[in-house]
């Protein structure tokens, strides 16, 4: 038997390791998986205004919305509820329920995958807390690990209160909707302790399909509130009597529209208070928002009627693909007057006006010929003529060749036809004259935040950026080169809780009035007889400035006055190819929006600052012209930075010359 000992010896080495290590792993589970701890009172709760109506109203300052409430003042006829719905054998079992993962294991291997969980409450808050929602075995044994481990720890009572007070119920504008406080006050307007029967039946069935349930179809909803009564009254939880009555009685469940008007813009305003305002530990705290109602409105009709119109004349699109956002912005305040961030936000609360990244293609080219008429040394004005000819660029060990929408070549153009007209070829030219690094700059400077890469084609629009922030930009232009913040709060409306807000940056000089009113006086005439010359249709290209922008998947319009710009995308969420242009997809949008608010407040004209210069031009030559020297092409009033006008095409004629200096010596000679 001796010859066995270094066997012995082994064994028993194995099986201390094994306790030991068994040890260590159920003392660290022990310190690890604890309940998150009771919150005694409810945290502030901010209400969002338009004037004197609330707009929308949300607790905490976290990212999401709960309110903590003790298990002891939670109505019983809920805790029933609930228990009946989602784990009857709650205070029977040890955080593993075998009968009910036989029944979902028979049915699970019927079906060959997860199909059913047959998880306790202590599962599910094991999930909640500690967990993914991926459906796998592995994460179905660790979740019953975990489970053991909080039925040891804690009591039923202690479980059940966390249980209730962090399950997911949903998400509303953009906020998770966490726990029956939270919910009670979101979906009911009403505190939890003083629900009535039906309501909490409500409540119970929203667990397993929140967003389903609060989707605002109330014959869904009716229906699963009815199954749950129905199930009380089985299990002898409820009497016959009450549940006829609750049956009876009418869905108290506000609609999605009821609940919160402009999901996407309080969406926004909701990440702007939690970042800007100190929130108190309770109370109210009301705020007034920029919100123009019937803008918000204007736009949410234009952009499902015209998404509408579009998915009527493409029917091989992908089903409910296609998406749209709209920003409308003051450009001397920021103040957003109306956001749209998608067709429907409770069916996808991803806010496309501020977190989609797309290619803004020509939406991007003002801001390459910005950087020309700031750079010092180029002498850039809107006549001067830069060439539209075949272009090869060397990056590196990459060649490319820029190429217009019509494959076309025009020859030597002048930079206020290359925007109306949207022409690639001299804007790529213009940005390797400005320099890509200075275009960067000045995009930055006017509002884009997102990363842009310094290649050449960056001058076309190819690098990403958000509807929000391309709509700042272009706010940055009509305000005269001055750089606003975008916000969402109404600070001379909010001085009551002026302490707690934190001041919004102060507007900062990004580019010269002189280069801002070039372009908008170049992007007017892009409306008149440039690419959104189909505004006319509603009567608007003779009072706003504004450029298209059209990629393979992408259709964009950001157009202005001076006390408006509005921006629109539209696109499919997939990135499925779209087809129609900016102007044919987003400017009937931009139109219809901008056309209420000149509607109601008619716009004053775009003023020339101080330096700014207009002269007679020949399109064709780019050369000044008087009522005695004509030129051969169409004549137009430019505006010119003082002392930038060009020279008459008589110039060069011999005898003009002298004739000036001769004129010029009699005329200081008399003075």
């Amino acid at each position: 038997m001796k010859l066995f000992w270094p066997l012995k010896v082994v064994t028993r080495l194995f099986a201390l390791l094994l306790v030991g290590g068994t040890i260590f792993v159920a003392a660290w589970a022990w310190w690890h998986y604890r309940l998150p701890e009771p919150r005694p009172r409810s945290l502030a709760t901010v209400r969002l205004y338009v004037g004197k109506q609330e707009l929308a109203a949300f607790q905490g300052s976290g990212p999401a919305s709960k309110v903590w409430v003790p298990l002891t003042q939670i109505p019983q006829t809920l805790v029933d509820a609930v228990l009946v719905t989602e784990d009857r054998r709650f205070f029977q079992h040890s955080g593993i329920d075998f009968r009910a993962i036989l029944r979902a294991a028979v049915k699970d291997v019927w079906y060959g995958g997860i199909r059913q969980g047959g998880s306790t409450i202590t599962q599910q808050l094991a999930r909640t807390l500690f967990l993914g929602t991926e459906r796998t075995w592995d994460r179905k044994v660790r979740e019953a690990l975990i489970a053991f481990v909080l039925e040891a720890r804690y009591s039923k009572q202690r479980i059940l209160e966390a249980y209730l007070n962090t399950v997911y119920l949903g998400t509303d504008a953009g906020v998770e909707i966490r726990g029956v406080g939270a919910a009670s006050r979101h979906y009911l307007r009403k505190d939890v302790r003083n629900i009535q029967l039906q309501e909490a039946a409500l409540l119970a069935a929203s667990i397993s399909a929140p967003n389903r349930i609060f989707s605002g179809d109330p014959a869904r909803a009716r229906s699963a509130r009815d199954v749950v009564l129905s199930a009380m009254r089985d299990q002898d939880v409820v009497g016959e009597v009450a549940v006829r009555e609750a049956l009876a009685r009418p869905l108290t469940l506000t609609t999605a529209d009821a609940r919160v008007q402009a999901p996407y813009f309080v969406q926004l305003a909701r990440s702007e208070v939690l970042r800007r305002v100190d929130l108190p530990e309770s109370g109210d705290v009301r705020l007034a928002t920029t919100l123009d109602p019937g803008l918000q409105h204007r736009a949410e009709a234009a952009t499902r009627d015209t998404l509408a119109a579009l998915e009527r004349r493409h029917p091989d699109w992908p089903k409910d693909k296609l998406q749209a956002a709209v920003v409308a912005m003051e450009p001397s305040t920021g103040a957003i007057r109306a956001l749209v961030g998608g067709r429907h936000n409770v069916e996808s609360p991803f806010n496309r006006a501020t977190q989609a990244a797309r290619q803004p293609g020509s939406a991007f080219k003002p801001f390459v010929y910005l950087s020309l008429f700031e750079s010092e040394r180029s002498g850039a004005t809107p006549a001067s003529m830069i060439p539209d000819e075949p272009t090869t660029i060397q990056t590196g060990s990459e060649r490319w060749t820029p190429q217009n929408i019509d494959r076309r070549f025009r020859g030597p153009v002048t930079i206020r036809r290359a925007i109306e007209d949207s022409l690639n070829v001299p804007a790529v030219r213009a940005a390797q004259d400005a320099g890509i690094e200075r275009v960067i700059k000045t995009a930055q400077a006017l509002g884009i935040e997102s990363p842009l890469t310094p290649v050449p084609s960056l001058a076309l629009g190819t690098s990403d950026v958000t509807l929000l922030e391309l709509t700042t930009a272009y706010a940055t232009l009509a305000n005269q080169g001055v750089r606003v913040t975008p916000t969402t709060l109404l600070s001379e409306q909010n001085r009551g809780v002026a302490n707690r807000i934190a001041p919004s940056p102060a507007p900062v000089r990004a580019v010269s009035a002189e280069s801002s009113f070039l372009i908008t006086h170049i992007l007017q005439g892009a409306m008149q007889h440039g690419t959104g010359r189909t505004s006319a249709r509603w009567g608007l290209n003779e009072i706003t400035a504004g450029k298209t922008g059209t990629t393979d998947r992408d259709a964009w319009f950001v157009g202005y006055t001076p006390d408006l710009v509005v921006g629109v995308w539209v696109g499919m969420d997939d990135d499925t190819p779209l087809g129609p242009t900016g102007a044919q997809a987003a400017l009937p949008i931009w139109a219809a929006v901008m056309q209420e608010a000149v509607r109601r407040n008619p716009p004053r004209g775009f003023t020339p600052p101080p330096g700014i210069e207009f002269a007679s031009v020949d399109q064709q030559t780019g050369r000044a012209v008087s009522s005695w020297c004509g030129g051969g092409g169409q004549v137009i009033q430019e505006a010119f930075r003082a002392g930038t006008v060009p020279p008459s095409t008589c110039d060069d004629l011999p005898l003009v010359k002298p004739a000036r200096k001769l004129l010029d010596w009699f005329r200081n000679l008399f003075h």
